[in-house]
């Protein structure tokens, strides 16, 4: 695509519109309108729109406005009616930083006489190019969970997401959960056709609805090709949107709404969670020990936002906690060394890879819980301090606790430290958590497995607790079983985040 530009007016006055293979940029207008970050969120100034820094590309003949690139332009079209020329578009705070945060803009301008067709087929262009395979105008079905998280999902979606989608001219559908598994009931109802995405506004716990809820389907798998799912994180840890975008874009409402609109699909394994008379599925993470104490028992204090966790694990630590458990696993990989780089490897060739081909219910590989596991498993008993399986690499800010995680490879990440390793150990473990650095430690086991087989045995006058995404799953004996590439999640880009392993 060559360079494209349009004259338009504003205010009497000629502005020039250029657009190319790589961005938009806008000459000449000096009355942009730029909301006031720091003042009320009604306090408007007009102001010159933000030029190009020192370090930026000098070469265009445009160079003295800021370039939109691609990614960020919303929407363009050309109204008859008015005769003007609307572009929709992100603006970045700080250009030059992957991660600033942006604000929307709505830039109108006149078109000149005799003019019209050119400045239709000049959007037309835009959006073409802007879109390519993906779908322009999206219809998203909604779901809001006005309780979750800190009860703020209803604002975060009406103040920060809502105009962001509009000015994409997406089609939505807003649908407030009343009650639990109401997105479950809603997912599961769900007319694929109606839709090409559904959003959860909140935290991880709809998403696991949502997940249930298609794979509880006669069509679960073709519900899963043709639903992607959208994340706007209104939780308290948002395991799954910090995993994609980092711990601060993970946590920011208009990145996650222009992931919705200019997302591709992500692949993502899933998996199945099979106790004697219960089969449901997990997205995030399977826990049992001091980690699963850290998620469930501390609920009281959830006031605490993600300070809670970190209490709940000192609080175990501290008082020397051990639980005690038989696990069995079937592993792929135990050697650290060649889990890390297999994990930089495939970083390196990373490629968008396509949901999971197939139709009809999801189907386990192995035995059912009454038989024995076979015989190329592995059993381990004892005393365990954590016993903390994932698919993601970051369960709350700060906690990269599974840093070789990827998000479609077939297996879940599984983090295992055995009982009597003596609270100094144990705390030095925990600082290194942040980092991921835990996972040189020797008392540290990481396996790669297919599947796991876990029964926890509650000492008497202890209270113990399995977390599964999260949420309370009884102490009973269950299985699990990872299936590749089974669902997906609307992203930017083709993989987790870069855990920066060594």
């Amino acid at each position: 695509m060559s360079t494209n530009t349009l004259f338009v007016e504003k205010l009497g006055k000629q502005v020039q519109i250029i657009f190319d293979t790589k961005s938009l940029r806008i000459q000449s207008d000096a009355t942009v309108i730029v909301p006031q970050q720091k003042k009320s969120k009604k306090s408007r100034s007009c102001v010159c729109l933000p030029t190009l820094e020192a370090n930026d590309d000098l070469s265009s003949s445009a160079s003295s406005s800021l370039p939109i690139p691609h990614r960020n332009i919303l929407h363009a079209n050309y109204n008859a009616r008015t005769n003007m020329v609307q572009l929709n578009v992100l603006v970045a705070d700080k250009p030059s930083d992957p991660e600033s945060t942006t604000q929307l803009f709505k830039f109108m301008y006149t078109v000149k006489d005799n003019e019209q067709e050119k400045a239709t087929a000049f959007c037309h262009n835009i959006m073409t190019s802007v879109y390519q395979d993906l779908i322009p105008e999206k219809r998203l079905l909604i779901l809001i969970n006005p309780f979750g998280g800190q009860s703020k999902a209803k604002s975060i979606f009406e103040e920060k997401v809502k105009p962001v989608l509009e000015a994409a001219k997406c089609k939505l559908d807003v649908q407030y959960t009343e009650h639990r598994y109401h997105a479950l009931e809603i997912a599961k109802g769900l007319d694929i056709e109606s839709c090409d995405t559904i959003v959860t506004v909140s935290g991880d716990g709809l998403i696991h609805e949502v997940i249930n809820g298609f794979l509880q389907r006669p069509d679960a798998r073709e519900a899963l090709q043709k639903v992607s799912l959208g994340l706007i994180p209104a939780g308290t840890s948002n395991s799954l949107s910090i995993s994609m975008s980092g711990e601060k874009l993970g946590f920011d409402a208009t990145h996650n709404a222009l992931q919705i609109i200019k997302g591709r699909p992500l692949a993502l394994d899933l998996c199945s969670i099979t106790y004697e008379d219960n089969r449901y599925f997990s997205f995030l993470s399977q826990s049992f020990g001091i980690a699963a104490y850290a998620d469930l028992g501390t609920e009281h204090m959830r006031w605490m936002g993600d300070n809670r966790t970190v209490v709940g694990l000192m609080q175990e630590i501290f008082s020397k906690s051990t639980y005690q458990m038989e696990a069995s696993l079937l592993i792929a990989e135990s050697d650290k060394e060649k889990i890390k780089q297999n994990y930089k490897s495939g970083l390196k060739a990373s490629e968008w890879k396509s949901p999971a081909v197939g139709d009809g219910t999801v189907q386990d590989t192995i035995p059912p819980l009454s038989e024995p596991v076979p015989e190329n498993w592995t059993t381990i008993n004892g005393d365990i301090s954590i016993f903390l399986a994932s698919n993601v690499p970051l369960l709350n800010r700060g906690m990269l606790s599974h840093p070789c995680v990827s998000a479609n490879d077939g297996f879940i990440d599984l983090m295992l430290v055995r009982g009597g390793k003596g609270i100094g150990k144990q705390l030095s473990m925990f600082t290194s958590v942040d980092t991921g650095k835990h996972l040189d430690m020797d008392m540290v086991e990481y396996y790669k497995v297919k599947a796991f087989r876990l029964k926890p045995i509650v000492k008497p006058g202890k209270n113990a607790y399995v977390a599964i995404d999260g949420e309370h799953a009884s102490t009973k004996q269950f299985q699990v079983e990872v299936h590749q590439a089974l669902g997906s999640v609307l992203s930017l880009n083709p993989t987790f985040i870069n855990t920066n392993v060594q």
